[in-house]
C-alpha cells in the first residue's frame, strides 16, 4: 500500500481530535504531506473516523488528483492543497470545528490575543478569512490567503485551520488555538480583559520559536 504509515498517521491524529472534542460527528478534515513524494494524504468525505483502515484514507497529488484510493477525499481537499502549494514548511494541516473557535469564527473579527499561547501559535490574532461556501475553490483561495505565514486561521462561519510542519504539530496548535478561544470567551464575558501589547506578543513568539521544546 502506498504511503502505508503516513495514512496510518493520519487516522492516528484523526481519533485523537475526536478524543480532545474539537470536532463533532465527522466534521472536519486532516492530511500530511510526504516530503519524499510532495503527495498528500487526506481523510476521506463523510466517514466515521472509527471505522477507518489505512486504506480509506486518500493519496492525492498537489492538484487534487487521485494516485491511490477507493474513496472520495473530502471536500476540503482543494484547501489542503493549496496551503501545501504555498506553505513549503507545512506538512501537516488540521481543520476543525471545534466550539470556541467556530464561535469566535462567526464574529465580524478575528480572535484577539490575550494569552501568551496564542501570541506563540500565530504572533497576534488569529486572522478571520471570510465566508465562503464549503468545499469551493473559493474558499481555498481566500483561506490560504487568510493564513499568511500563520499557524492558524479562523474560517468565517465555519471553524479553524492550523498548519504546521508535521500533522502532530498541526494537531497540538489546534488544541492550544481552542483553549485561547475559550479563555478569550470567558475572560470577555467577565470584562476589563488586558490584551497583550503588540511588542511583547512579538517577543513571545519569536522566544517560542527559538527556545521552547527540543532541538
Amino acid at each position: 500500500m502506498l504511503l502505508e504509515n503516513e495514512r496510518k498517521k493520519v487516522i492516528e491524529i484523526a481519533l485523537k481530535i475526536k478524543e480532545e472534542k474539537l470536532i463533532p460527528l465527522t466534521f472536519g478534515n486532516f492530511s500530511l504531506r510526504d516530503p519524499e513524494t510532495g503527495y498528500v494524504c487526506i481523510t476521506p468525505s463523510g466517514m466515521p473516523y472509527e471505522t477507518l483502515h489505512p486504506s480509506d484514507i486518500v493519496v492525492v497529488d498537489l492538484d487534487c488528483n487521485t494516485i491511490d484510493g477507493e474513496r472520495r477525499p473530502s471536500i476540503e481537499t482543494p484547501l489542503h492543497t493549496s496551503m501545501y502549494k504555498k506553505r513549503s514548511d507545512v506538512n501537516g494541516i488540521v481543520h476543525t470545528h471545534s466550539t470556541f473557535c467556530t464561535a469566535w469564527a462567526c464574529r465580524n473579527e478575528g480572535m484577539p490575543c490575550i494569552t501568551s499561547e496564542a501570541a506563540e501559535l500565530v504572533g497576534g490574532q488569529i486572522n478571520l478569512a471570510p465566508f465562503v461556501p464549503p468545499g469551493s475553490e473559493k474558499l481555498a483561495e481566500v483561506t490560504s490567503d487568510a493564513i499568511g505565514t500563520d499557524k492558524a486561521v479562523l474560517m468565517g462561519n465555519h471553524g479553524v485551520i492550523c498548519v504546521d510542519e508535521t500533522i502532530e504539530k498541526a494537531f497540538q496548535d489546534a488544541i492550544i488555538a481552542e483553549e485561547s478561544a475559550k479563555v478569550a470567551y470567558i475572560a470577555y464575558q467577565m470584562g476589563n480583559v488586558n490584551t497583550l501589547e503588540d511588542q511583547m506578543i512579538r517577543f513571545l513568539k519569536e522566544d517560542a520559536d527559538q527556545n521552547y521544546g527540543q532541538k
